[in-house]
């Protein structure tokens, strides 16, 4: 019987299992000595000072509202194409969603369009690095405003900073960034994410709003259960020690994609000179019918959908008219299956099936 082609799935190695299972075996697996291990491992990466794992991104995107003070009816710019979950956070504290369309070069918010929705309520841009492509992140640092980055699909993902005259890491260029590592990301820990700042003022506020039942209080403050378990960060730190190796192995399968649909009737996505693409997320712009190609996959057991199924701007009830690339994208971009544990015989039987229902 021929199975089902994931459109995403973890990849778990052997070291993985012993990282886990020494865990185990010292019965301490709630949040301790490894999770600030990795917290310090993931930020020595990233190029940040500090960091403080969480037991999700929406945990780490809604303590990083309240560590930068962010309340009722305070504005927050984002994407409108972007996973609507964003609001959730954002609804937490009660701050008002101001979407912005995207470019179509990159799938990320247009600057221009962004600047001009700036006004004396804007406390901050959620400044999401779409499917592991950066965005232009060093324009919106020359607006007055917060930024936060939202590296969920974009962990070892770099750019090319002007200011410094170099490479850097996605998640190093904000005043304060989030990053996930769900099973369907760049690396996993089962669930769970990380703030990292270079700001040691806000991830104080934010380490006092995160729950630690070790710490000595003298008076009660409201805090919030967040951690990270030990056995989530054994996985991580795992994991951490073959990234780039998993990011390679993304690089190898979609530049073998865009091989293969180069002279197609399928668009695919350009590499900006600047930016280092991760391909959290490989997609293609298609025509015609995108159900179609969707169910013909399916009936040939490979999952393709779109990359983004419930965006931000539509889960606001706002008109597609206002935000047309974001629409087009919604219609008619295809994510299809790429993480490192796909086989040669599996890409080459996804290419030529999408190749087919042209």
């Amino acid at each position: 019987m021929i199975k089902m082609i994931p459109i995403n799935k973890p990849t778990i190695v052997r070291k993985d299992l012993e990282y886990v299972l020494s865990c185990l075996v010292t019965e301490k697996l709630e949040e301790g000595e490894l999770t600030q291990e990795f917290e310090k491992k993931i930020a020595a990466k990233v190029g940040t000072k500090y960091s403080i794992a969480v037991n999700s991104f929406t945990s780490g995107l809604h303590l990083a509202l309240l560590g930068l003070g962010i309340g009722k009816d305070d504005e927050i710019i984002i994407p409108a194409y972007a996973d609507a979950s964003i609001l959730n956070a954002l609804n937490y504290v009660g701050a008002i969603p101001v979407p912005v369309d995207v470019e179509m070069d990159s799938y990320n918010i247009d600057f221009k369009q962004a600047q001009k929705r700036v006004s004396s309520k804007t406390k901050a841009i959620i400044l999401t690095h779409n499917f592991g492509i950066p965005a232009d992140i060093e324009q919106f640092l020359t607006i007055d405003v917060t930024v936060i980055e939202d590296c969920s699909y974009a962990f070892g993902a770099e750019y090319h900073s002007e200011l410094k005259k170099e490479n850097k890491n996605v998640g190093s260029f904000g005043l304060v960034s989030i990053f996930s590592f769900d099973t369907d990301c760049i690396i996993t820990t089962g669930n769970g994410g990380m703030i990292l700042s270079n700001s040691r003022d806000l991830m104080s506020k934010i380490k006092k709003l995160k729950y630690n039942p070790s710490r000595k209080l003298q008076e009660y403050n409201i805090s919030f259960d967040y951690r990270m378990a030990d056995i989530s960060s054994a996985l991580g730190l795992s994991q951490l020690k073959i990234i780039d190796k998993f990011i390679e192995r993304r690089r190898e399968l979609a530049n073998f994609y865009d091989n293969k649909f180069m002279k197609s009737k399928y668009k695919i996505y350009r590499e900006i000179t600047n930016r280092k693409n991760v391909y959290g997320k490989y997609t293609i712009l298609v025509e015609g019918n995108i159900e179609r190609i969707i169910d013909y996959c399916r009936r040939h057991k490979i999952i393709v959908k779109r990359p983004i199924e419930f965006p931000i701007y539509r889960a606001l009830g706002k008109s597609p008219e206002e935000f047309p690339n974001s629409e087009h994208l919604y219609r008619k971009l295809l994510q299809i299956p790429i993480y490192p544990a796909l086989k040669k015989k599996e890409v080459e039987i996804i290419a030529n099936t999408l190749l087919k229902v042209l």
